[in-house]
């Protein structure tokens, strides 16, 4: 592992009518519609990290120059299926790091095509297919610089001398920090991780109800759902389950690696994102370490 260069490149391939537009004028509003836009700095990243954002309207229209990216990923909307092949055959030879594909929710085409291109993709090359929970520009950009981040986790000595590190630390600091990350999704209003087979809260974060309370009767919903899965034969997990109130929702996210574990979230209705809530929390339980 080595320090990032100075200036290190994202390449970001736009394939959307719109979203992908309005998720960079978060970055860099009153930018002009057409592209390509180069350089872009990217604030909290090390090594001067940019962007290189391209929105092609044909396969020829993407200019590949210059040193190769860290990391390219390939936004997918819908009605782009024919361009695919041609995109996907010039960044063959990117020499990037990870090549992201964020597909959006109606693209059913560009799924079928990708899932297919994947399937014979070497696992050296480190490809990756996200679908994103909405169309949402604010959601992906998120979930991109999530991406992003992760990326430079991964490979920058540097980057992760300065971040959290999970590996070998005691449980609690690490259940402490997946409460604190599920705080910062916007609208939640508390948090717990709960074993339903007993009804204890064994984590919590947040306020504004008694988390015994809930934990206990959540549990009892969640034993509830698994007699009746069993009693109809029906060959599925549970991943989450959903309880909609007035002005919140509460979230309930099972860990499939710790059976008898879920993470309950409650949302406020007005100031969070659903989709992005169950994609976040999504995130948590997959890196939650029991």
């Amino acid at each position: 592992m080595t320090s990032p260069p100075s200036h290190a490149q994202v390449l970001i391939v736009d394939l959307t009518a719109g979203t992908g537009l309005h998720a960079l004028r978060s970055l860099r509003p009153g930018l002009a519609t057409n592209g390509p836009w180069r350089g872009l700095p990217l604030t909290g990243m090390p090594g001067d990290l940019q962007l290189d954002w391209h929105r092609p309207a044909t396969a020829a229209d993407l200019q590949l120059d210059g040193p190769p990216p860290l990391g390219v990923y390939v936004i997918v909307g819908p009605g782009v299926a024919p361009m695919l092949p041609a995109i996907l055959a010039k960044l063959a030879h990117s020499g990037a790091a990870e090549t992201g594909f964020l597909l959006s929710p109606n693209a059913l085409m560009e799924s079928i095509h990708l899932r297919g291109h994947l399937a014979r993709v070497p696992p050296e090359d480190h490809c990756v297919l996200l679908q994103l929970p909405t169309s949402d520009a604010q959601a992906l950009w998120m979930i991109l610089l999530e991406q992003i981040d992760s990326l430079m986790r991964r490979t920058h000595t540097d980057f992760r001398r300065d971040q959290p590190n999970n590996t070998g630390e005691p449980m609690a600091s690490n259940l402490k920090q997946s409460m604190e990350q599920a705080m910062a999704i916007e609208g939640a209003v508390a948090v717990a991780l709960v074993d339903h087979r007993s009804g204890m809260c064994l984590a919590e974060a947040g306020g504004g109800m008694n988390m015994e309370v809930a934990a206990a009767g959540n549990s009892e919903v969640v034993r509830a759902k698994l007699r009746t899965i069993e009693m109809l034969g029906l060959r599925n997990s549970i991943e989450d389950i959903l309880i909609t109130l007035q002005h919140q929702y509460h979230l309930i996210r099972l860990i499939p690696l710790n059976s008898g574990l879920f993470l309950y979230l409650a949302l406020d209705r007005q100031r969070g994102n659903l989709a992005l809530a169950r994609y976040k929390l999504t995130e948590i339980e997959r890196n939650l370490q029991i």
